[in-house]
């Protein structure tokens, strides 16, 4: 079994059925098991996900996934508007003319998009309309992923484009991948943690799935009244049956809360802008928001009138958003008692010390910024984790997802450099968590049963339907039991060398490599689910 701490199980469906949602009613197919219709080419070539299912419902059910966190995500504007001025920077001509060439208001954007995204134009158009609204629109998500919660539903297809009519008129493709195609399943959102120890014990027939959202953006800073803003996070507490777990707090654009880490690589900065806001710290109201979402007051104590506590995942938050969350909540709080556990939900190792090396860099980043070490190559973005992260994640007893998006594993885009290097498999993944779990073990103030947690702290966040572009062999949900085994061999591999790392060189008859495989794809997630999981 499995546990995904970051996918996006419904957004494929959810985006394709929305703007016709009345019709999709009629024919029964408006909810999550309706899944796009996989593009096998595009899935055998391993292109970036845009023409395949990698986690909808059908794939994590027949991938032996159990346990899901699922993020919601009214995507954001940023993506489909043009920036107002031409990024600065490099090929400042060539800029220029690619944002005339596919500004918004041009046929040739939504064509793009569509081609690209494989998002349905009608929503494309709908997402650079007046009409879209974040907060609007993550409610009638939150509906949809809740129409079918606890309810046992064979799914149906939705084929995308021209070839629908091909696709529905033969059985051919579905009976040579089953997996990707058929299933009958059911998967429940708990209502509290007593719900959810319940689920748990039900692993077998149903995923427990867990409530997300990506991106603070939701809430609607940047156009709404600081009030309505603390009135929204009241609503989430007070009016959804089915409590949020956690928010990633920053996402790709300026939410008017915190800034955001530079995610997008530079062919995308071409037509797309991330500057506002970016590589900055928290907003005024931004403190209010987090501190709302946490329960905690002004003076860093427990504030239970705020209702039940909505976790901050770290993923997406700029350098220096982070350093400043540390440093005025994270340990403040701790120096009172109050551990907030962290969370990285899909992220990799940006081998660097400190938040404030990677703060002095990040004006460098761009396609080739990467640190080669013995280890390997390291994606050295911001949008990564250092050895300061690594450490307050272990020091609250919170949960490091290693994402499957080979960029941020640091694997090169090149196609020469990747077989030169052969590291576009278990070896970029193994080399990211040796990496973390080194950061424990090489610090000389922990005891040995402290540094041996370091393996609790780790887990599975694929972010897989989130437009990533993953590593090889891993490319959906269907390859997650090869990702164990082969996780399990270079574990063993490890333990084998004359001179093993000291993170590998206590296993025992009862500390082994299949207990710490197992607590990687499915225990840790499942313990920190029980223990943390809002009581309401």
């Amino acid at each position: 079994m499995f546990a995904d701490l970051h996918c996006h199980a419904h957004m494929r469906s959810y985006l394709c059925l929305h703007q016709k949602r009345s019709k999709y009613e009629k024919k029964g197919m408006y909810h999550p098991w309706t899944v796009v219709a996989t593009n096998m080419s595009r899935l055998k070539n391993v292109d970036r996900a845009a023409g395949y299912s990698q986690s909808d419902l059908v794939t994590l059910w027949n991938g032996g996934a159990r346990l899901v966190w699922n993020a919601l995500y009214p995507i954001e504007k940023g993506f489909f508007k043009t920036p107002t001025k031409p990024t600065g920077g490099k090929h400042q001509m060539l800029r220029r003319i690619a944002r005339v060439a596919t500004h918004h208001k041009a046929p040739l954007r939504t064509l793009m998009q569509h081609l690209t995204m494989r998002i349905p134009t009608a929503m494309i158009r709908y997402v650079t309309s007046k009409e879209y609204d974040y907060w609007e629109f993550l409610q009638e998500e939150y509906a949809y992923i809740c129409s079918k919660s606890g309810v046992k539903t064979k799914n149906e297809i939705y084929t995308l484009g021209v070839a629908r009519k091909a696709f529905e008129n033969s059985e051919r493709r579905r009976t040579k991948y089953p997996a990707y195609y058929d299933a009958e399943g059911t998967y429940a959102i708990p209502k509290n943690r007593l719900e959810a120890a319940e689920i748990a014990k039900e692993k077998d027939d149903v995923i427990m799935m867990a409530l997300s959202i990506e991106g603070a953006h939701v809430f609607g800073a940047e156009t709404e009244s600081e009030q309505t803003v603390l009135d929204r996070v009241d609503f989430i507490k007070r009016e959804w049956e089915h409590p949020l777990f956690f928010i990633t707090y920053s996402h790709h654009f300026n939410n008017g809360l915190c800034g955001h880490a530079h995610s997008l690589p530079e062919v995308a900065a071409y037509v797309l802008n991330q500057d506002s806001l970016m590589g900055e710290g928290f907003t005024d109201l931004g403190w209010k928001v987090i501190r709302k979402l946490l329960s905690v007051d002004a003076d860093n104590n427990p504030a239970p009138e705020e209702g039940y506590r909505i976790l901050i995942d770290l993923k997406h938050m700029s350098p220096k958003g982070r350093k400043e969350y540390y440093e005025y909540l994270i340990r403040p709080c701790m120096e009172k008692g109050d551990t907030i556990p962290l969370i990285a939900s899909h992220c990799s190792y940006a081998a660097r010390k400190t938040l404030q090396e990677i703060i002095d860099v990040q004006e460098d980043e761009d396609d080739t910024f990467r640190v080669k070490t013995d280890e390997g190559p390291f994606y050295a973005w911001g949008i990564n984790l250092c050895d300061e992260d690594i450490y307050m994640i272990h020091a609250t007893g919170g949960l490091f997802g290693l994402s499957f998006d080979k960029r941020m594993l640091g694997v090169s885009s090149k196609k020469r450099e990747e077989r030169e290097e052969q590291i576009n498999n278990i070896d970029a993944m193994w080399n990211n968590i040796k990496a973390v779990l080194r950061v424990i073990y090489n610090d000389t103030s922990l005891l040995a049963a402290e540094k041996q947690k370091a393996w609790d702290m780790l887990a599975i966040g694929t972010d897989f339907d989130g437009y990533i572009d993953p590593i090889s062999t891993y490319k959906t949900a269907i390859e997650l039991n090869q990702f164990k085994a082969d996780l399990l061999a270079k574990i063993k591999e490890e333990a084998a060398k004359e001179n093993p790392l000291e993170c590998v060189a206590h296993f025992n008859d009862t500390f082994t490599p299949e207990l710490v495989v197992d607590k990687i794809c499915y225990n840790n997630a499942l313990e920190f689910t029980l223990k943390h999981y809002p009581q309401k």
